[in-house]
């Protein structure tokens, strides 16, 4: 596989974002930012100060010149220690590619919960092929969209899975993968232990068989159980939760499990109420059960906002995402204002067949088109269903008085299920936009991700797929 830079430079209207490799994360840089690490690419510091007549900006320059050599943004001659994409039309208003796309590599699968967001399996499609999808991949590394979430279906019912992730990995990806984890035998594990993924996600729903096969069918839990004993012998993995009525009593329990069973992390993050769980919206949780279990797991230990972590806590609080309403920093950088929900804006999904939605969960009435006809960048920028959702209006609750007319924060799929249309306001959270807005903050669409392990940490694991 060829070496490659560890970052890279994508030019935004804005400025740019920086992907970097090592964390499979994206950085934010106005204008001014962007010069000087463009700069910084053709020249070392010290040229760049000596040119530089102000002392004030020279002052400016040298701070993030420090700074970012912590994070290791610069050679040890002072350099950028990265590519640039320079060969990229930068639209005026939005992002020049998603900077995540969730591929759907198989329509089917060998469960059949009671939740699934895929929907009734199987569908009967025809699924893109290897060609097909190494097209695709270049297309997204070119458009720097990195990030890469392999769906289903069970994405290890196709024989050609490691193909597909070796393709996204040749061509500089970062790819995730979720799966239900009863295929995995010794000599899939080992598979996935020769490969670098950001995420290996397996998923369960519970802390107990009882909770968990309501959901996923007799015997998965154990199953699971059993598969993820050979898994961590040769891979890093995650366990996923979808946090339900029916769970919400085992959320810690569920993050002491994770520990137990080996993984690096558990992630949580709410049901949402499409594919079969359209027909199930009673395992919904409301939004403040769902806000309670999380406020639980910030006092389970680790560094959260005033709970540092202790020596020996078997579960830390590792990073909450920028959208939890309990620890996001308002000093973090924001690259879009659609309050809350990335569809169209930070992602878009491709189905088995190469359908492109700006979020697979609003369903196939949002197709804007297929990657078999026109390209992923004509789809991005120009396609009628794209441009539609981004010229969508909204409300901000707190220029108002608590009352919203049209979106304000949480999930456009989820107001379309709960209300009708992708521009009403998400009824799941109404009540808590009105509270934020009296308050004057804006509501955030929560996803919690726990460290449950003391092991080393490498690239990976600590970021969302979504």
């Amino acid at each position: 596989m060829p070496e490659r830079a560890p970052l890279v430079l994508i030019p935004q209207f804005f400025g740019s974002l920086v992907f970097d490799r090592r964390t499979s994360r994206y950085l934010p840089f106005d204008a001014e930012a962007t010069d000087v690490l463009r700069r910084l690419r053709a020249h070392p510091i010290d040229r760049l100060l000596a040119e530089t007549d102000d002392a004030d900006r020279r002052g400016r320059i040298q701070r993030f010149f420090e700074h970012f050599y912590d994070l290791g943004f610069f050679t040890v001659d002072g350099r950028f220690a990265g590519a640039v994409h320079d060969d990229l039309d930068v639209p005026p208003d939005h992002l020049t590619g998603p900077l995540a796309v969730h591929l759907e590599v198989i329509a089917s699968c060998n469960l059949g919960c009671t939740h699934c967001f895929a929907g009734d399996l199987p569908r009967r499609e025809k699924r893109l092929s290897l060609e097909e999808i190494d097209r695709l991949f270049a297309e997204m590394a070119r458009l720097g969209a990195f990030r890469l979430g392999l769906t289903g279906g069970e994405p290890l019912l196709r024989k050609d899975i490691f193909q597909i992730i070796d393709l996204a990995l040749a061509h500089g990806l970062a790819p995730c993968i979720t799966t239900n984890g009863l295929l995995i035998t010794e000599d899939i594990a080992k598979e996935f232990g020769k490969r670098e993924l950001v995420w290996l996600n397996v998923s369960l729903e519970g802390a107990t068989a009882e909770t968990n096969d309501r959901v996923r069918g007799p015997g998965t839990f154990a199953k699971v159980l059993d598969r993820l004993a050979v898994l961590r012998e040769h891979a890093r993995f995650t366990l996923a939760f979808t946090i339900m009525r029916t769970n919400l009593d085992e959320i810690d329990a569920c993050a002491e499990l994770a520990h137990e069973v080996g993984a690096d992390t558990a992630v949580f993050r709410p049901l949402y109420p499409v594919g079969v769980a359209e027909r199930n919206q009673e395992l919904m949780p409301s939004f403040a059960d769902y806000t309670e279990a999380l406020n639980g797991l910030s006092r389970l230990g680790g560094p959260s906002p005033g709970n540092p972590a202790s020596p020996g806590d078997p579960v830390a609080l590792h990073h909450i995402d920028p959208f939890s309403p309990h620890s996001r920093q308002e000093t973090q950088s924001v690259i879009h204002q659609n309050y809350g929900c990335g569809a169209g804006n930070l992602v878009c999904s491709v189905s088995v067949s190469g359908d492109v939605n700006p979020c697979s969960f609003l369903g196939p009435d949002f197709v804007a088109a297929n990657v078999r006809e026109t390209s992923l960048a004509e789809i991005w920028h120009h396609s009628a269903g794209f441009q539609a959702i981004r010229a969508l209006p909204h409300t901000d609750p707190a220029s108002g008085h608590g009352q919203t007319a049209t979106f304000a924060g949480g999930c456009r799929a989820r107001s379309l299920v709960l209300a009708g249309s992708v521009n009403a306001p998400d009824p799941w959270i109404a009540e808590q936009v009105q509270a934020e807005a009296r308050s004057g903050s804006a509501v955030r669409n929560p996803l919690v991700i726990l460290d449950v392990s003391a092991q080393p940490r490498g690239r990976g694991c600590h970021g969302s797929c979504g």
